[in-house]
């Protein structure tokens, strides 16, 4: 099964993020772009790292072992539901300006910053020109889209396709795919949306291009509802081994 950890470790970007971190750098504001289905995963990674006590996500400091299901006490994000509103980044930024709860920092994440208004980017500029001391800003995107004026302000990593989502071998036969679909329901979410990412990619070098369609508009849609990991392993069954027809496994659901 494929893991996130292993891909940011062959990740340019990941590798200057952690470089930067040894070096007790911490840059107010933080752009990632990287494919949307990696975002919540990678937002996790990346926060462990940043509000952990020494900058290394040691998992057993007061800040890392304040981690739920949840989220963090010093982790702020601006919109549960895609790109925020101007009303939601200004409730984000007055939130971020309070002390942290238990890390040494807060951390506000602006999601689908590649999508957001006019009104609300520019709502955003003087946070991230003047963040309070123990603040900082991570804007999570999909595509390399944000205002000149918001860009210069601050550090992007850009997180390739090509380097994160390499092509995973598809299970073969009946009992492949018993054993994979009873993993997919203890996988995290975002590590099952990178295995699917993986999987379009071989099928698409199989030249099987109506299932890789298929998983793709799975993963559009994990990504955009609340799917249990077991139901999304059960639909990629059925896009893949059984080429169910599409628009039979999709048009009930939406």
């Amino acid at each position: 099964m494929s893991d996130l950890s292993s891909f940011l470790d062959s990740s340019a970007a990941w590798g200057e993020m952690e470089s930067t971190l040894k070096r007790g750098m911490l840059p107010s504001a933080l752009a990632m772009v990287a494919p949307q289905s990696l975002h919540t995963s990678l937002l996790r990674k990346a926060a462990e790292l940043w509000l952990c006590d020494d900058l290394s996500g040691c998992g057993s400091c007061h800040s890392c072992l304040s981690w739920s299901e949840d989220g963090h006490p010093d982790l702020i994000v601006a919109s549960e539901e895609g790109a925020p509103s101007v009303d939601q980044c200004r409730r984000m930024s007055e939130e971020l300006s309070l002390r942290p709860v238990v890390a040494s920092r807060r951390i506000a994440v602006i999601p689908d910053a590649d999508r957001m208004s006019l009104n609300s980017a520019n709502s955003l500029l003087k946070i991230t020109e003047e963040p309070p001391e123990s603040g900082h800003l991570f804007f999570l995107l999909g595509e390399d889209h944000m205002i000149p004026t918001l860009r210069s302000r601050v550090w992007t990593l850009r997180f390739s396709p090509k380097d994160l989502l390499k092509s995973v071998s598809l299970p073969s036969g009946k009992g492949e795919w018993i054993n994979w679909l009873g993993k997919t329901a203890r996988l995290d979410r975002g590590d099952l949306l990178l295995e699917l990412e993986g999987m379009s990619r071989k099928l698409v070098e199989e030249s099987r291009f109506r299932a890789a369609s298929a998983v793709d508009q799975l993963i559009f849609m994990a990504e955009r509802t609340h799917l249990s990991t077991a139901m999304i392993g059960d639909l990629a069954f059925l896009s893949i081994e059984e080429e169910y027809p599409f628009e039979r496994i999709f048009d009930g659901i939406w």
